[in-house]
């Protein structure tokens, strides 16, 4: 074998070994490109919003596509929102699941994710809404069922000083006819006194006639 066959021999084994290595680099990269992005996406499935950020961020060393860029974008509203939940900010919770949605190429999975929780915060607030309702109006009735009893105890306090006016005006009343009944007895009493004393100065004087 010439030298030429010898040189020619070697470059393209050198070639075969490059091609063979970068194509093991290239199968194991788009092999841990695509596990990264699959635990992503479970991780989203359950709603860890932490861990799917950690494996977009791993995909994205990799290989950067529109998914693991516009994700990171999503999960952190996604985070924030889930935040303003527990501090039961309806209107910033449901405002960060909208621009979660509304993210220009983002992920169809997150963008579900994010309708899910959005219904779910609608309902809470409506919930809040009908709960103040519900409380404003029992404050209102118990208001009102409270001014009753006043009223009552009111009128009952009235009533009361109507029957101890009625009961001391009849008291009196019976006490001057007591008193009317005591004064008729004393007059006729005076009045027989004063008829006996007349009929014993008549019976006096007849008999003074007599004696003359």
């Amino acid at each position: 074998m010439s030298r030429k066959q010898i040189a020619l021999s070697v470059i393209g084994l050198v070639v075969i070994i490059i091609a063979g290595y970068l194509a093991i680099i290239w199968f194991s990269d788009d092999h841990t490109y695509s596990r990264e992005l699959n635990k992503a996406r479970d991780a989203v499935a359950v709603q860890d919003w932490a861990t799917a950020k950690r494996h977009y961020q791993a995909s994205r060393q990799v290989h950067v596509s529109i998914e693991n860029r516009t994700a990171g974008e999503q999960l952190n509203y996604l985070e924030r929102a889930d935040a303003a939940i527990k501090k039961q900010n309806w209107a910033s919770a449901k405002n960060l699941y909208q621009r979660a949605i509304d993210t220009d190429g983002g992920v169809a999975l997150l963008k579900k994710a994010a309708k899910t929780n959005q219904r779910f915060v609608t309902a809470k607030q409506d919930t809040s809404k009908y709960q103040a309702s519900v409380s404003s109006l029992q404050a209102s009735v118990d208001k009102k069922d409270s001014e009753v009893k006043d009223l009552k105890k009111q009128m009952s306090e009235s009533d009361a000083s109507i029957q101890a006016a009625q009961d001391s005006a009849n008291q009196a009343i019976a006490d001057a006819k007591a008193n009317a009944d005591s004064a008729n007895k004393q007059a006729s009493s005076a009045s027989s006194a004063a008829q006996k004393a007349a009929d014993d100065a008549k019976k006096s004087s007849n008999k003074d006639k007599d004696d003359h």
